[in-house]
């Protein structure tokens, strides 16, 4: 091989990990689904992920691999993976399996890629502010914009919307595959399913607080607040109350974490849940209709959970397989006076359902690792613990709503890239702090965006550490879908 060739391909492997990363952050509100109606849903992050995994797996391994590996979370990850895809061979419909294993795969790699990039490109996090930022305000200003006009949704998902949800899930959305962002008291934005849509607003509104802790850029505070404040027109009713109750407990831990001493953490921790709480209750009291839409839709969740309880009993290790729900349900829904095709509407039930106990702790061992990692941050005592309440609130709203929802352990697939960031930040190992080493420093290298905060304020309690300024920014202040795949 030439010299100038050998050269520039071995640039291009090198710089390969943060240009996938860049392009996952672009595509993850669009998405892109290029094949028309009748072909697989395949999203372009599937297609792109699969096709740079080779690169990016081999650059991780020779980088933070094997410290991945000694993770708990991440071995629950790939022990699920394994149990998913050994799923496949008791499963009545094999092909239904496609899905949830590319996009969990996707999942993984996406975790891995993210403690790289924390380790060698911290700056991402900087560009993320016209890399996603910008497509993530979009998706706030179209729910916006169809709970207003409902009309207007009605043409976006006629015409474009196979482009963003995948075309057969467009093309069966006014015919047998209905959802309820249809509903004009719903808004989904790219959306078909508004409650989805309202996960991925809160998550990625917690997920702007948190980096803001780092960033100390108001404009990020004031983008998480905003998106958290768009959940409601959603019509979503728990993610209504999440969006109360999770931000707030985050904001009193964090304070709490910060409190100098027990008495004044008892204090802030006492004073956020009785504030959070008392909100709720107000808002139910004062709302009879979130109330009794909320009361409704458990009730309605409780119907489908009851065929799961039944199916359980049967069926307790092995679960139904692939496929094994849909087939089981059809003559459960028509006995109970139910719509045919209801997925389990809880993600540990799913994952019972579709891999057997073994899928489902692995699945609960994911979530109870997260808080533990969220815990271990908090007590560490190094910079970057700042960011941890506001990620755990993240992740914990994933599996709040998911035990309501038709999602998965990450929530959507738009979901996984800030998802696997904020994890990257949850298992980062003790003492690694965001550099850019002399062994991938680039000639347009300059100071890392967002230095190890032990950089600047080393030790741990109140305070406020001083960034340098390409941290503080330039701103003022101090501060669903059987053929899918995606």
């Amino acid at each position: 091989m030439p010299e100038p060739l050998r050269k520039a391909s071995s640039a291009l492997t090198r710089r390969a990990p943060a240009l996938g990363a860049a392009a996952v952050f672009v595509l993850a509100v669009p998405q892109i689904y290029l094949l028309p109606e009748g072909r697989i849903d395949i999203a372009l992050t599937t297609i792109l992920t699969g096709l740079l995994a080779p690169v990016l797996l081999l650059t991780v391994w020779r980088g933070a691999g094997r410290s991945l590996l000694r993770t708990w979370l991440v071995r629950a990850l790939l022990g699920l993976l394994a149990v998913r895809m050994l799923a496949l061979l008791w499963s009545p419909e094999p092909r239904s399996g496609l899905q949830p294993i590319v996009v969990l795969s996707q999942f993984v790699i996406m975790v891995a890629l993210m403690a790289w990039v924390l380790r060698h490109e911290p700056g991402l996090v900087r560009r993320l502010h016209w890399l996603y930022w910008p497509w993530v305000a979009a998706e706030a200003a179209l729910v916006v914009l169809f709970r207003v006009a409902p009309g207007v949704e009605d043409g976006f998902l006629r015409s474009v919307g196979g482009y963003f949800a995948g075309h057969n899930t467009a093309g069966a959305l006014f015919g047998d595959g209905r959802n309820n962002v249809l509903d004009v008291a719903k808004s989904g934005g790219v959306f078909v399913n508004a409650n989805v849509a309202a996960m991925f607003l809160g998550v990625n509104g917690l997920a702007a607080l948190a980096l803001a802790v780092l960033t100390r850029e108001r404009w990020l505070r004031v983008l998480g607040v905003a998106l958290l404040l768009t959940v409601p027109l959603t019509g979503s009713k728990s993610a209504t109350v999440l969006m109360v109750a999770l931000p707030a407990a985050a904001f009193g831990i964090q304070r709490m974490s910060r409190a100098a001493t027990p008495a004044m953490r008892r204090y802030l921790l006492t004073g956020s849940l009785a504030g959070g709480t008392a909100v709720i209750a107000l808002l139910l009291a004062v709302s009879g209709g979130l109330r009794e839409a909320m009361v409704d839709a458990f009730v309605g969740r409780t119907v489908i959970w009851r065929f799961g309880a039944e199916e359980f009993r049967e069926h307790p290790i092995l679960g139904l397989g692939f496929g094994g729900w849909d087939q089981g349900f059809e003559p459960y829904a028509a006995q109970e006076g139910l719509y045919r095709s209801f997925p389990p509407h809880n993600v540990l039930l799913a994952a019972w359902a579709n891999t057997g106990i073994a899928g489902l702790l692995l699945s609960a061992a994911f979530f109870a690792l997260a808080a533990w990692s969220c815990l271990h941050r908090l007590t560490r005592g190094d910079g970057d613990q700042r960011l941890v309440p506001y990620a755990a609130a993240a992740v914990a709203w994933v599996f709040v709503q998911g035990m309501g929802e038709n999602t998965d352990i990450f929530g959507d697939i738009h979901l996984i890239p800030i998802l696997s960031l904020l994890i990257a930040y949850l298992i980062r190992p003790a003492g690694e702090e965001s550099k850019d080493s002399a062994t991938h420093h680039r000639g347009d290298s300059a100071t890392p965006a967002v230095p190890a905060v032990g950089d600047v304020h080393r030790e741990p309690g109140g305070g406020a550490a001083e960034l340098p300024a390409a941290v503080r920014g330039p701103g003022p202040g101090a501060d669903h879908e059987e053929s899918r795949v995606g």
